[in-house]
């Protein structure tokens, strides 16, 4: 029986990136359904939509043939749970989010909405992928040649048993050509941020992209940062729950000492 693979995103279902994704999973002789939002909705994180009806509808003739396909009024974490309850009669064994036009690495990747879609797929025990292009989210005529095989790499490694169960990966691809990739890091996630204000007037201005060219404030190698600065593959793994065990300890005894004094 052929593996199942649950793809979204946070670009729409016009994006590029999702198709290229779509062809990826379809190469690998999966049953593959795309449960999109009807628009971009990017940066809005893991939000849900509460406050209005969600309707799907199916893509007729999606660009990638053999593949089931709708998109969705909500945002990509709706999405993923109406892939889930609303169109699959089955859990699927992956699922994938992107491939998303621009790096989701640094602090700022928990305003990802393809991280937070992943994330969906994750509390619930599935494998789940998110799949991002370090691109210039405005750019046109981009090649996504290196990001669609990168991603059916990561897709193939699920799919033919390797990963651990229940893993939830943010994987960021540099903008290059395939053969210049120098190959694959897992990284941890750097404590840096890459969105930045550009001011424009006296109280006005708007949240951009930072550049990933080198800084004096350059992250250490082992970061995701790093890595695709230096034209790798960043593979970090991520978890869901955000307790700071290091702490809890000398915490509970500086707390409850107070509570007596």
């Amino acid at each position: 029986m052929p593996r199942r693979i649950l793809i979204s995103n946070d670009d729409g279902h016009e994006s590029a990136g999702l198709w290229a994704l779509a062809r990826a999973c379809r190469s690998l002789d999966c049953d593959v359904t795309v449960v999109v939002p009807n628009k971009n909705q990017s940066a809005v994180g893991g939000s849900l939509t509460l406050r209005q009806e969600l309707n799907w509808v199916r893509i007729e003739d999606p660009p990638v043939p053999g593949i089931d396909a709708w998109h969705v009024n909500g945002s990509p974490a709706s999405a993923v749970i109406v892939g889930l309850n609303g169109v699959l009669d089955e859990e699927p064994d992956l699922l994938v989010s992107g491939i998303n036009r621009g790096a989701n690495i640094g602090n700022d990747l928990t305003a990802s909405g393809t991280v937070g879609a992943a994330l969906q797929g994750h509390y619930r025990g599935i494998t789940s992928l998110a799949i991002s292009y370090a691109m210039d989210p405005r750019a046109e005529g981009i090649d996504w040649d290196a990001a669609e095989r990168v991603a059916a790499i990561f897709c193939r490694e699920e799919i033919e048993g390797r990963l651990p169960k229940s893993i939830f990966l943010n994987v960021n691809v540099p903008l290059v050509p395939f053969e210049e990739i120098k190959g694959i890091l897992v990284t941890r996630v750097a404590r840096r941020g890459y969105f930045h204000l550009e001011v424009q007037g006296e109280s006005k201005g708007f949240l951009t992209r930072g550049p990933f060219e080198p800084t004096p404030l350059d992250p250490p190698p082992g970061t995701d940062i790093w890595a695709i600065m230096h034209k790798y593959v960043s593979v970090s793994p991520l978890q869901a729950n955000f307790t700071d065990h290091h702490v809890i300890d000398a915490l509970g005894e500086r707390f409850n000492a107070a509570w007596n004094e």
